[in-house]
Formats: structure tokens, sequence, C-alpha cells
């Protein structure tokens, strides 16, 4: 990267207010669901329902979750439903938030090291 000093401190700069604006919604004091909240299809039970021959109904949630490197699976209360499932929703963004601090501090690092190329001292 052969960029002049002029134009990596303003890209800098730009990446430093992104980098604020993703750390303010990570910030947020929501619950998240860590892992997957989804929808399960069972089989009712009844024979006459069209489910007994087929795939099953939508019948309820599981929080899916990975705990010391094996995955979880948790029923999920119909009380708690909607909660988990919003909480399940903002955990999705959070883990898009991070991945796009991830690649702020690629793009912030290889812009630093092009800035140090440009302003080095050459000494002979």
């Amino acid at each position: 990267m052969s960029l002049s000093t002029s134009k990596l401190l303003p890209e800098l700069r730009a990446l430093q207010r992104r980098r604020q604006a993703v750390l303010r919604r990570l910030l947020g004091t929501q619950e998240l669901a860590v892992g997957t909240v989804s929808w399960v299809d069972r089989k009712c039970g009844r024979p006459g329902c069209h489910c007994a021959q087929g795939p099953g109904h939508r019948q309820m949630h599981f929080l899916f979750a990975d705990a010391l490197g094996r995955r979880r699976c948790k029923l999920v209360r119909k009380a708690d439903e909607p909660r988990l499932v919003r909480a399940g929703q903002r955990y999705r963004t959070f883990r898009t938030g991070l991945r796009e601090l991830a690649a702020i501090h690629k793009r912030e690092h290889a812009l630093l090291m092009a800035l140090r190329r440009a302003r080095g001292l050459r000494y002979e």
C-alpha cells in the first residue's frame, strides 16, 4: 500500500468513528440469548393429524448453545418465548457487530502499518 499520509489519516479517522458507533451498539444493557433460539418441528401424537406421515408441526422453541465444547439444547417455556426470541435476535446483531469490529481492526492495522512505512526514517 503506497498511500500518502494525507490519504491515510482521514481514513483512519473515519474508521475510528465507525468503531465508536459499533461499540455504542455493542455496549447496550439488554440481555442476549447466547446461542440459537429456533423452532423445532415435532409430531403432535394425534393419529389422524397430517403430521403422522409428515415432518411434524412447529411446536416449541429450543435454545441451542455450546457448553464446554458440547452442543446443549434447552426447551424454552411458552411464557419465555417472546423474551428469548428477542434476546436471540439481539445476540445475532451482537455477533455481527463483533465481526464488524474485527474488520475495522484489521483495516486500521493495515493503515497504521502503511503510515509507519510512509513516515519511517530511512537512515543510511
